[in-house]
């Protein structure tokens, strides 16, 4: 997720923002959002040059759409001034429901829709990878399926 303070946190964490591949969005409250536009175009400005895919709920694709269009302007004058690489054609979008987000490279990573009302696509992500587990739940009423989704992890 991508709050406000992520991109700080990232490279207080040490981790150099141009390696950025993969973004995984839960839900599309602000607080879980807000941040994703400016990290990527932060990342770009460090030097990210390679492809970037965002993971995220029905609507990412629209946000990523909007911020590019807020912020056309810097990026056409970053791609010409600075030689750039367009930050559009290095950033896609895949939308994702219940059920399996992606499996590549020994990653694997699966969702489980919580219970955020009134939000409908909410989810918590179980991330695998080298025969070990993490899961991240996005904001949740009490959901016992979450137990049996984590179990392992």
């Amino acid at each position: 997720d991508c709050g406000l303070g992520v991109t700080r946190a990232l490279t207080d964490a040490g981790l150099s923002l141009k390696t950025l591949d993969l973004v995984f969005i839960t839900h599309l409250h602000s607080d879980h959002v807000l941040e994703l536009g400016p990290l990527i175009h932060t990342a770009w400005t460090a030097g990210l040059a390679t492809p970037v895919t965002i993971f995220g709920p029905p609507g990412t694709g629209h946000y990523w759409q909007r911020f590019c269009q807020a912020m056309d302007f810097d990026i056409e004058i970053r791609i010409v001034d600075e030689g750039r690489p367009d930050i559009r054609d290095l950033v896609s979008v895949e939308e994702f429901g219940e059920g399996l987000v992606v499996e590549e490279g020994g990653l694997k990573v699966t969702a489980l829709r919580v219970d955020h009302p009134p939000v409908t696509d909410c989810f918590a992500l179980r991330i695998e990878h080298g025969g070990r587990s993490i899961v991240f739940s996005a904001d949740t009423a009490f959901f016992p399926p979450l137990a049996d989704f984590a179990k392992g992890a």
